[in-house]
């Protein structure tokens, strides 16, 4: 008698076909394949939660299509658009030959190819398209970079840094051989479908083969400094809940020691004679600040001794003595304000802060109250 096992890893899976909507912002022209005769093209589609897909269509050796022509007609008539019959996998889509365009309306408007400042693009995520006009205000020489595509394969490509800028602000942007005869030196351009790129809190552009430079007429007051950092800021109202003096003295790494000397940028252990260059980036003058809000959330951030002495002031004039009030960590258990604060999501350190008055403060009582 005769037994037959199947195994089950080698059945394909089915694959469900699924549909999306939104609006067609870019679409690639038809090309010829690297490896054979057969043609190809993509095309970028922006949904309603603003993030955008690239689709894939693959064709024979004839360069034709009918979803292309209706693709075009899409872009032309501004209206939105359901691509059917995707198939995807690997999150990315593919088009099949039961693929279809039906006209769609929708409630919102593609954002990737509205026009935005420099300066509105630090509030932008990683990898998200953006539209921009800037001018052109420096090119760097040529850069080679080498890309590993597997194991026997490595592709080099020339990459330049281009700095643009607008009467906001201006960002460093990488292009690659494929558009360098396209940008000139201080010339201004529409740029559409840049990627933006974030990292450690600073934001650069990066183009794409999706990416299109169109001459426009020269932007007048253009910033050329490059300012990438992003300065994420929060305003929230609570209770300071405790202050204390920021603790900066160093203990010796090489011998555990405290007999430290702090002089001109450089500390010195009196005991085993070790050294460390001070980091710039450490600052001083700061206290830390506990604050407890109303939906009982607790911020432990920084504020700089003015900044503080300003908002003691301002609640009682005989509170501040400027040697008393610092020397002593005690004076700050009695302040238990109820303040207006913003800071920095980066750093935590507290930009502005004020006391609320009675009537702000009944304000917030009635709407922590509204259910």
């Amino acid at each position: 008698m005769k037994r037959t096992t199947t195994d089950s890893n080698n059945i394909p899976k089915s694959t469900t076909l699924v549909a999306l909507d939104g609006y067609i912002v870019h679409i690639n022209p038809i090309t010829k394949n690297n490896t054979n005769d057969n043609h190809h093209y993509s095309f970028i589609i922006c949904l309603e939660d603003q993030s955008t897909v690239k689709i894939m269509e693959y064709l024979s050796k004839v360069p034709f299509c009918f979803l292309y022509n209706r693709l075009q007609e899409s872009i032309k008539n501004g209206r939105a658009a359901s691509i059917t019959s995707l198939r995807q996998q690997n999150n990315q889509y593919t088009c099949t030959i039961s693929s279809k365009l039906i006209d769609k309306d929708l409630n919102f408007r593609p954002d990737c190819i509205r026009v935005k400042t420099i300066n509105m693009l630090k509030k932008e995520t990683n990898d998200q398209l953006c539209t921009v006009e800037a001018k052109v205000c420096s090119i760097s020489d040529e850069v080679a970079v080498v890309f590993e595509q597997n194991q026997f394969k490595r592709v080099q490509k020339m990459k330049k840094k281009v700095t643009i800028g607008d009467s906001t602000g201006a960002l460093e942007m990488t292009i690659w051989d494929g558009h360098f005869n396209q940008l000139l030196l201080g010339n201004s351009y529409h740029i559409k479908l840049l990627k933006v790129r974030v990292y450690s809190d600073q934001i650069s552009l990066t183009g794409t083969t999706d990416t299109s430079f169109i001459t426009i007429d020269d932007l007048p007051n253009v910033i050329d400094e490059v300012d990438s950092t992003i300065h994420r800021y929060k305003t929230e109202k609570g209770k300071i809940v405790s202050i204390l003096k920021n603790d900066n003295h160093y203990i010796c790494q090489c011998c555990g020691g405290i007999n430290i000397i702090d002089q001109a940028g450089v500390v010195s252990c009196n005991d085993c004679h070790s050294r460390l260059l001070k980091d710039k980036n450490i600052v001083d003058d700061y206290f830390k600040i506990s604050i407890s809000t109303m939906s009982n959330e607790q911020y432990n951030l920084k504020i700089t001794k003015s900044l503080l002495m300003l908002i003691l002031s301002e609640n009682n004039s005989d509170f501040i003595q400027p040697n008393d009030c610092f020397d002593n960590e005690p004076n700050f258990n009695d302040c238990s304000l109820t303040v207006q604060f913003t800071y920095s999501e980066t750093t935590g350190i507290i930009s502005d802060i004020s006391i609320l008055n009675d009537i702000e403060l009944h304000h917030q009582n009635d709407n922590a109250v509204e259910p």
